[in-house]
């Protein structure tokens, strides 16, 4: 993930704050960022990315049931959920759906990589 192959990224979280710095972080590294607070938000609209950056906890449609959606969806778009909560049952529950979970705070190197693990391991079609 760098600047010679800037992606289409999006940020699904209702924290303002966390959408507007992990916005800034990624598009500071030149990716292209959209920010939704919420999966509704998301899904109202046609948005093609490269991978989603999805918090957990939101409120209509969780995040594991928007991750659920875009996996049996056609593009089958690469997830990384993102938590404030690292209590076991996110933990589990993100484990068993075979996504990368980075806890808040987290810096760029983690979320890169978790960025990276979810497209290495995004079914190809």
């Amino acid at each position: 993930m760098d600047r010679a192959h800037p992606m289409k990224l999006a940020v699904v979280d209702d924290d303002n704050d966390v959408r507007t710095a992990v916005a800034r972080l990624l598009s500071a590294m030149g990716h292209h960022v959209r920010v939704f607070p919420s999966a509704e938000d998301f899904e109202a609209e046609t948005v093609v990315v490269d991978c989603v950056i999805l918090d957990v906890r939101l409120p209509g449609a969780t995040g594991l049931e928007l991750r659920e959606r875009l996996r049996r969806g056609s593009a089958r778009t690469p997830v990384v959920l993102i938590t404030g909560n690292g209590d076991r049952l996110t933990l589990e529950a993100a484990a068993a759906v075979d996504t990368p979970l980075i806890t808040k705070p987290f810096d760029a190197a983690k979320l890169t990589g978790a960025i990276a693990a979810a497209i290495a391991a995004a079914p190809r079609t």
